[in-house]
């Protein structure tokens, strides 16, 4: 089985993600990393390099090599990755999609402290991560919304979550 968390960038999904593979006996996959390792780039350097577009074709090959691997995997995809090449209809057929959904007020608190490193918060004060924020989860709420199991994670500790997620999984 695959078990895929989706959701916003600094949502949770990698922390949770581990959480979840250790207490299931499942093998972790952090999307993010995978192409990192595969491309020897970091997710920034993609960006710089060749542009979001040219990452998101990445992303979803990515996405595909992972869910060809035999075995069972909690697999942290990327914030944006259910929302290209209809990426999300396809982890629904290829397994469990899990939303972990939070408040705007709780990922810019997460964000303002990361944006460094993620290109698409580059330059942004956090009046206009917040305004950021708000705009690009509407624009994705669509797609995270098509998600087997949605689990709301704000003020809850990944070890609770990941045993809430097991719960809905039965």
């Amino acid at each position: 089985m695959k078990i895929f968390l989706i959701g916003f960038m600094s949502s949770g999904k990698t922390t949770v993600g581990k959480e979840l593979a250790q207490a299931l006996g499942y093998q972790f996959i952090d999307l993010d990393e995978y192409i990192e390792t595969k491309h020897r780039r970091t997710i920034k350097q993609i960006f710089e390099t060749k542009g979001e577009e040219h990452f998101r074709l990445i992303e979803n090959e990515a996405l595909k090599e992972v869910c060809s691997f035999n075995g069972d995997f909690v697999i942290s995809s990327g914030g944006g990755t259910s929302c290209f090449y209809n990426n999300v209809d396809y982890m629904n057929r290829n397994g469990i999609t899990v939303y972990l959904r939070l408040e705007v007020s709780t990922l810019v608190a997460r964000l303002v402290e990361s944006k460094i490193d993620r290109p698409l918060l580059w330059g942004k004060t956090r009046e206009e991560l917040n305004d950021y924020i708000i705009r690009v989860l509407d624009e994705r709420k669509k797609f995270y919304e098509k998600a087997q199991i949605i689990v709301d994670a704000d003020n809850t500790k990944p070890t609770d979550l990941a045993k809430i997620i097991i719960s809905a999984l039965e």
